[in-house]
């Protein structure tokens, strides 16, 4: 359960970390632990070119945004931009069904 006082407000890693600690009963330690290896395994994957799948939650996956010409905006200069991959989260059924009930 997310302690009241918070509920609402943006949440850092180590109000992440303390919800979850309460929520498995573990040390805070531990849930920053595993907010670390999430994290980590999320990085790697989607440098690796995959995306990880949590049905009903989202999708962390990558998107390539195309080359193109862009301009420093303090000189004018005209810029080549490389393609790049960037990463995406489409969320899922089941967190869009809990966002709308929100409204």
């Amino acid at each position: 359960m997310i302690d009241k006082s918070i509920r609402g407000q943006p949440m850092n890693r180590t109000d992440l970390a303390s919800a979850i600690s309460s929520n498995l009963d573990i040390a805070e330690t531990e849930a920053l632990k595993f907010i670390d290896s999430f994290e980590q395994i999320i990085r790697t994957t989607l440098s690796e070119g995959g995306e990880v799948s949590l049905i009903g939650f989202g999708r962390f996956h990558r998107k390539k945004h195309r080359a193109r010409i862009g301009r420093n905006p303090h000189t004018g200069e005209t810029i080549a931009l490389p393609a790049r991959y960037v990463p995406a989260f489409s969320p899922g059924k089941t967190l869009k069904e809990t966002l709308k009930q929100t409204v």
